[in-house]
């Protein structure tokens, strides 16, 4: 499986919960930059991927995020922040069904955070691991390699 195809599957299970509402890629602090956020966001960004030598596997890094608003009298911190929890735990527990496994257990952590606006949420950084059985994605064509 590629990279690519691993965060379709994560963006795939993320997009099915229903307390998202937008799915922000590769930056979280990108949330700064859009001017009509659909909270709750579930954001990713990429961490050190590695291929072990010894195995038939890739294992891929990812930082995966869960925010919301916090209301004025921040009354819904601790909601948003259960959510958040739900919200990671459901995709990761979804990805074994698409062919992704996490690689040891997740720790997931609670925030309270200033992008645009007062947020809170969760977030998890991840190892998932992959089986190699396609090297490129389906639609890709690789160029000729000349021989010398």
């Amino acid at each position: 499986m590629t990279l690519r195809d691993t965060v379709a599957a994560i963006e795939r299970l993320a997009s099915a919960e229903p307390a998202v509402g937008m799915i922000v890629r590769n930056d979280v602090f990108r949330l700064n930059t859009i001017p009509d956020v659909k909270y709750g966001v579930f954001a990713w960004t990429q961490q050190q991927h590695t291929i072990p030598v010894s195995s038939d596997t890739l294992r891929y890094t990812f930082n995966l995020f869960y925010v919301d608003r916090i209301t004025e009298d921040a009354d819904n911190e601790l909601q948003i922040q259960s959510t958040g929890v739900q919200v990671l735990g459901n995709v990761l527990r979804g990805l074994p069904g698409l062919g992704v496994w996490q690689a040891g257990d997740a720790a997931i952590r609670t925030f309270n955070q200033k992008f645009e606006d007062a947020c809170a949420g969760a977030f998890a950084t991840v190892t998932l691991e992959v089986g190699v059985d396609t090297v490129c994605h389906l639609d890709y064509a690789p160029l000729p390699i000349p021989i010398i």
